[in-house]
């Protein structure tokens, strides 16, 4: 609990961030599956010098930091989360269409992060501005915009803004859940999309809290992963989107069938095992007679199998019950070890 960490690191960052720097908070509150221990001490930057602090401070007393991000593909233990947590505040929420170094740097205030964060883009904005009049990859000739999206702005809502501008490649993303950074880290896809074929570049903040840039090109994604440097916290993504009339008639393609295969009305975290190769986690899960399944006031949704919701109340006890039981019985009847896309993080 908050008594294990040094008082002077509780007071360095409190002293910073005020009472978004809170001990004890449980983190129920800010996961999608409403499940969720304390953490030791949660804390909410608004700004990029102010997350600098928090990364510089906790690696001088040498104590564990953990991003939650939006919370949406996390199980947090019902014993809460040891360390710094870091949730990026409404500061990180931003989104600029083909915004401008200038423009994007100011909206990051000047600071002195904001400003290491703006010289550290500008190598990946010279390959955005190369590709401006190139050809889209995946249809017919179309004008490339980029856009600069913070780390905590909510993958949905930038879906559904950039299909009201005309703008393609987010289709799919209109209903899953979580943030642009959480995306990201995870290679969010659904419905033949993943977040990896708009990347043009990631900006963020080391362990210590110095800021760098990854060009898109250099990173290395695979299927639910990508590969950014140990201790990375991305700040920022900017996005490659091509001008496409059709768009908002492929996201209402996707919205009606994600309407009819998932639960509505239940907290959970979206899909809670990874597809294996040449299958449906989902499938696997119902041949196994498993819909329905139930643990404390967890349950395997009825609608779709790779999904658990919570009834109310339940804990992270419950749901990793359910879980425990779905590999081990797949296993057995089907002869496949389902591999969990929901990270399991905390004490249990």
């Amino acid at each position: 609990m908050p008594d294990t960490l040094p008082a002077a690191l509780m007071h360095t960052i409190r002293a910073r961030l005020g009472d978004r720097a809170r001990p004890g908070e449980p983190l129920a509150r800010y996961t999608s599956f409403r499940i969720g221990g304390p953490a030791d001490l949660l804390v909410l930057p608004d700004t990029a010098d102010e997350l600098a602090h928090v990364l510089a401070t906790a690696a001088a007393f040498g104590t564990r930091l953990t991003l939650l991000g939006g919370g949406s593909n996390v199980l947090v233990g019902d014993g809460g989360m040891r360390g710094v947590v870091v949730k990026l505040g409404r500061g990180f929420a931003r989104i600029d269409w083909e915004a401008e170094h200038e423009s994007a740097q100011a909206a990051r205030g000047g600071s002195r992060a904001g400003v290491e964060l703006g010289r550290a883009a500008d190598a990946a904005r010279e390959f955005d501005r190369s590709a401006r009049s190139a050809r889209a990859p995946d249809g017919p000739p179309g004008e490339f915009i980029f856009i600069h999206a913070g780390a905590a702005v909510q993958l949905g809502r930038l879906a559904r803004a950039a299909v009201a501008r005309g703008l393609a490649g987010l289709e799919y993303a209109e209903g899953i859940p979580g943030t642009v950074g959480g995306a990201l880290f995870m290679n969010a896809g659904a419905y033949g999309g993943e977040v990896a074929h708009v990347v043009a570049a990631v900006e963020g903040l080391g362990r210590d809290g110095r800021a760098h840039a990854l060009p898109g090109r250099e990173l290395v994604f695979g299927y639910r992963r990508s590969a950014l440097p140990p201790g990375f916290v991305v700040t920022a993504v900017r996005l490659r989107l091509r001008r496409d009339a059709t768009a908002r008639e492929r996201m209402d393609e996707v919205r009606a069938q994600r309407t009819a295969a998932q639960p509505h009305g239940k907290a959970n975290a979206g899909s809670i095992f990874k597809n294996p190769k040449g299958d449906h986690a989902g499938r696997l899960i119902e041949i196994a007679g498993l819909k329905g399944t139930r643990a404390g006031r967890a349950r395997v949704s009825e609608r779709h199998a790779n999904f658990i919701v919570n009834e109310g109340g339940a804990r992270a006890a419950d749901v990793k019950a359910l879980m425990d039981v779905a590999q081990r019985v797949v296993w057995e009847r089907s002869g496949v070890w389902l591999e969990p896309e929901v990270q399991l993080v905390g004490s249990w």
